[in-house]
């Protein structure tokens, strides 16, 4: 009769609560099949913690002003550089100027005619000076600089009197 009721049980669904019917206990038996590995149990990670690191004032003011300085930095050197780029620009242009200069030089020079103006001097009655034309001056004396004192004036009166040059400068310049 135990076969049938354990057949009726498998047939009724009940089968379901009663996996091992001839074993008496809380526990299931540990069924072990010839051939299969042995269960094993895969090592758990350690899970870490980081602490979240708080950023001290005194750090960001410090990036702060270490970021200013390269920039500061940077715009010095871009600074300098416009210098000296405005400064080969001025040396060249002086370099053709001097070359112009002496080109005129020599046209100048060029355009000079001794005999002509000799001709146009004896049209115009002038003529060469003569001994009794010579004046001889005697600087042999002693040589004197006088130098005068200015007033001191506080810096409120240089002030105003440098207003007062620039208003009447710019009232003459507008007359």
């Amino acid at each position: 009769m135990a076969r049938n009721t354990r057949e009726r049980d498998l047939f009724n669904g009940s089968a379901a609560y009663q996996l091992y019917p001839d074993y008496q206990g809380s526990a299931a038996p540990e069924i072990q099949q010839p051939g299969l590995p042995e269960e094993r149990r895969l090592p758990q990670k350690k899970r870490r913690v980081k602490v979240k690191a708080a950023v001290a004032p005194v750090a960001v003011v410090g990036l702060l002003a270490v970021t200013c300085m390269l920039i500061l930095v940077v715009f010095g050197y871009v600074q300098l550089y416009e210098a000296s780029e405005r400064v080969s620009s001025l040396q060249s242009e002086l370099s053709e100027l001097q070359e112009q200069r002496v080109v005129l030089e020599s046209l100048y020079e060029e355009g000079i005619d001794l005999p002509y103006i000799e001709e146009r001097a004896a049209e115009l009655g002038l003529s060469l000076p003569g001994k009794d034309q010579t004046v001889y001056l005697n600087l042999s004396g002693s040589d004197q600089a006088e130098i005068y004192a200015s007033e001191s004036t506080n810096i409120f009166q240089r002030i105003l009197q440098a207003i007062e040059r620039s208003a009447s400068g710019l009232v003459e310049y507008l007359s």
